[in-house]
């Protein structure tokens, strides 16, 4: 079991600033760092590329820098029962690669929230579950480092951008677009989507269309032109031509079969 103590999100050290901790803590320390580090931890050196995590296990002598520029890092100190320690015991002490940094600083983010204003009972419930996620991902990012390399760097951030079109589908998405701010080639980027997802990129965003499309058809009696428009759809037509093509039903037909309303 984990109980956090203390935590900081976005913590930041000036050029020239060295932490040291020549006789450790008492409790572990976990730091996800988003800058690039010179560390010691124990008697070995890391020098270590975001985005990382490192677990210094307690009465572990540390220090780190950037000597290039500012350290960044979000960090949580905590103190862990016997059973979760021998879980920790092969990570301890060494830098290992985690993917999309951000998963684990809203994890980080939201056990400082609990610790600081959350309110019983439900604080010390939401921070076990917390700390569980964060945990579980800790773990899975070591078993995963010795693969790490042969995916690709963006893989989390294409993950996160497909869990942003499915909640935004009435906007308008293309490859395009979305490969720039990745600053990949619409090719690229195309190649990446449908490698990763088993899906050409427009053929998801028409699936995730229509399968808002089909929740507001079930769940409300809004105006079919007004479902279209919070599908994304720039006119009816389009909207009843992708939809049957995707279910083989009219959209009134399919809400009249799922009593979700009346067909307007």
């Amino acid at each position: 079991m984990l109980r956090a103590i203390r935590g900081g999100c976005g913590a930041s050290h000036p050029r020239g600033f060295r932490m040291s901790r020549p006789k450790g803590l008492e409790h572990w320390v976990v730091l996800i760092v988003r800058t690039r580090g010179e560390f010691q931890i124990g008697e070995e050196r890391f020098s270590v590329t975001p985005p990382q995590a490192i677990l210094i296990a307690p009465g572990t002598p540390y220090s780190y820098e950037n000597p290039e520029g500012e350290y960044l890092d979000d960090w949580l100190h905590f103190e862990a029962d016997e059973p979760l320690e021998a879980r920790l015991a092969a990570m301890r002490n060494r830098p290992f690669p985690i993917g999309e940094a951000g998963l684990f600083t809203v994890c980080i983010q939201q056990l400082i929230w609990e610790l600081s204003y959350g309110e019983e009972p439900y604080a010390s419930a939401n921070r076990d579950a917390l700390a569980g996620v964060l945990l579980n991902r800790l773990c899975a990012a070591w078993e995963k480092r010795g693969a790490f390399g042969k995916n690709h760097p963006l893989e989390d951030r294409l993950r996160l951008l497909r869990l942003e079109l499915e909640s935004s589908v009435e906007r308008r998405h293309d490859a395009a677009s979305h490969a720039r701010e990745l600053g990949l080639s619409a090719s690229h980027f195309q190649y990446l989507y449908r490698t990763l997802f088993g899906v050409p990129f427009r053929q998801d965003v028409i699936r995730m269309r229509v399968e808002r499309a089909k929740s507001l058809l079930a769940t409300s009696a809004l105006p079919l032109s007004r479902i279209a428009e919070l599908c994304g759809y720039a006119n009816e037509v389009h909207f009843y031509r992708q939809f049957r093509r995707a279910t083989g039903m009219r959209p009134g037909a399919y809400r009249r079969s799922g009593g979700g309303g009346n067909d307007f």
